[in-house]
């Protein structure tokens, strides 16, 4: 894979390329490594719990932490020390022997032949790749290899507040523009790539401010795992699995929610992303914060129409136990228990583990009512539902 730019968004593509196990090359189109991060103090306020992935990595990194907090990370934004960059990135380099960087070389060839792209430098140096992404600030090895994306430069990424339910299940990278949590879906990576160039499109026409360098970073890193994956699989974006895409990025701490008020150190985090990509809730702007509120109770109809959309026994289930009115541990169990055909371990397990591996609050009673919180490890806990494939739009495959 090629990988043509300098500053955060390429470096989080190759770095997540890389890490992928896919051989990569980057080309600098300037002399300095992500400088908009190493070259000056900055002052960043913005991304407050949206920081994830090969970005957070880097700002543990210069905290000196082995464990991942969203407070923490604030603290090193506040007074973001440049030279502690440059050290974070220099030891994510060293620990990827799949990267080859390039400096002080120019693009002088692009061709494409019936299965790879061939990038040769003006040193003569030559490249044959299965994937390609254009990073640069240019687009000079989009208008090098000569091929014409249809998609118009103009358009935003979508708020958060704004997104759908069946869409939201496409997600790959999240983070605040414009002061509001917002999210990128597949089909914007797949709006600017042809014949397994991947160019970054509208993501040149952000301004490129301190407090979208988060989203910058998570977009590259997005960017970075889909051109990986065709590369690695040998294929092409048509044939990308989203559910295996997803997977990866979550592999390397990717953040792929848009919850304000989830933290990464929240013992239930993983469980809440992969509810959020099976698309069962959506959340809500408060205050200007886009919010899980996992404290919230499920209704029935919250959840009645994706799992009949997931399960066929589910269908069953709600024919005889749906009504108006709010679920109770009773029903979320029975149902458990009907759709894995399971018995009442189900129950036994739920009660012993409430508060050791669980680590819900309170005391168990078959009678309580059950939050989003609780909805979601439950979720990931008994079913296999995040695994379930979904089309470009979000919607399930049949």
């Amino acid at each position: 894979m090629f990988v043509y730019g300098s500053d955060i968004t390429a470096l989080s593509a190759a770095i997540q390329a890389a890490r992928s196990n896919v051989p990569t090359v980057m080309l600098m189109d300037k002399p300095i490594l992500a400088e908009e991060i190493t070259s000056e103090v900055l002052q960043i306020e913005g991304n407050k719990n949206l920081d994830g992935g090969i970005w957070m990595g880097i700002l543990m990194e210069m905290a000196i932490s082995k464990t991942r907090d969203d407070s923490l990370a604030q603290v090193v934004k506040k007074d973001f020390n440049p030279q502690l960059a440059r050290n974070a990135i220099d030891k994510y380099m060293r620990e990827l022997p799949n990267l080859t960087v390039i400096k002080e070389q120019q693009i002088s060839k692009v061709s494409r032949n019936k299965r790879n792209w061939e990038i040769v430098l003006s040193n003569r140096q030559k490249y044959e790749v299965l994937s390609v992404v254009d990073a640069s600030e240019d687009a000079g090895l989009l208008k090098a290899s000569g091929l014409k994306l249809d998609s118009a430069v103009q358009g935003g990424y979508t708020k958060a507040k704004d997104m759908g339910l069946a869409i939201s299940r496409t997600t790959l990278a999240v983070g605040e523009l414009d002061k509001a949590s917002s999210v990128v879906f597949l089909k914007d990576l797949l709006d600017f790539e042809k014949e397994n160039l991947f160019d970054i499109g509208r993501l040149r026409s952000l301004a490129k401010s301190a407090d979208n360098i988060g989203f910058r970073s998570s977009f590259g890193q997005a960017i970075g795992a889909t051109a990986g994956y065709t590369a690695f699989f040998k294929t092409d974006s048509k044939k990308i699995d989203i559910r295996k895409l997803q997977a990866e990025l979550l592999a390397f701490k990717a953040r792929l929610i848009p919850y304000q008020d989830v933290e990464v150190k929240d013992p239930h985090f993983g469980a809440i992303q992969k509810c959020y990509l099976t698309g069962v809730f959506l959340g809500k702007e408060v205050d200007g914060k886009y919010n899980f509120d996992g404290n919230q109770i499920v209704r029935f109809s919250d959840v009645k129409n994706v799992l009949n959309d997931i399960y066929t026994r589910s269908q069953l289930w709600f024919l005889d136990n749906y009504r108006e009115d709010e679920l109770t541990w009773k029903d979320l169990l029975g149902m458990i228990k009907f759709i894995s055909f399971k018995g009442d371990e189900v129950d036994r397990q739920i009660a012993k583990e409430w508060k050791t591996k669980l680590k819900f609050e309170g005391e168990f009673s078959p009678e309580n009512k059950v939050t989003r919180d609780q909805f979601a490890v439950v979720a990931d806990l008994f079913s296999s539902s995040f695994a379930k494939a979904i089309n470009l739009d979000g919607t399930f495959v049949k």
